[in-house]
């Protein structure tokens, strides 16, 4: 069969300003989100009902900008540097690494903190948490043979290795 062309349709006029568009009764309401953690609504975006001024002008951090949002107020000072360190010691590799995610995942099964632990701790191996081993081995192996860090820096780029560990 053919194809007939469809007439396009007008293009709606788009109004430019908003308090124009309001008194014309274009719109009802101002445009707004508000959750339970932030409110746009207004001059200054809010987290938890702290201004997004003050939580520059306070130098609340990561921590206290996390707190306000997860927690939905401003916790004390050790705990928003404990949400830092943890962003801080993930941040190389994340939370869901293999011994982490063992680790969380028989603690939501309910097993003691020892036996969690050890869960991930035995993951341990030359894929996950080994590269420490092969370090030292390596490193050993240059002692053993007297070479300097900068000579065996230089024979591993030689030979096209990496250095485990760095």
């Amino acid at each position: 069969g053919e194809i007939a062309p469809a007439v396009e349709p007008e293009v709606p006029k788009v109004p430019m300003d908003y308090t124009w568009a309001k008194r014309l009764g274009l719109v009802r309401k101002p445009a707004a989100f508000i959750s339970s953690i932030s409110d746009d609504r207004g001059e200054e975006l809010k987290y938890a009902g702290m201004p997004i001024s003050e939580v520059f002008s306070e130098d609340i951090g990561v921590g206290g900008v996390l707190s306000l949002l997860w927690f939905r107020r401003k916790l004390p000072a050790y705990a928003t540097k404990f949400i830092e360190m943890v962003l801080m010691v993930t941040a190389d590799h994340g939370p869901a690494v293999s011994g982490a995610h063992n680790t969380i995942v028989a603690a939501r099964a309910g097993k003691d903190l020892v036996s969690a632990l050890v869960s991930g701790l035995l993951t341990i191996g030359p894929r996950f948490g080994g590269a420490l081993d092969e370090a030292a081995r390596m490193m050993s192996g240059a002692v053993d043979k007297g070479m300097d860090p900068l000579s065996f820096t230089k024979e591993m780029r030689k030979q096209n290795k990496l250095i485990m560990g760095i």
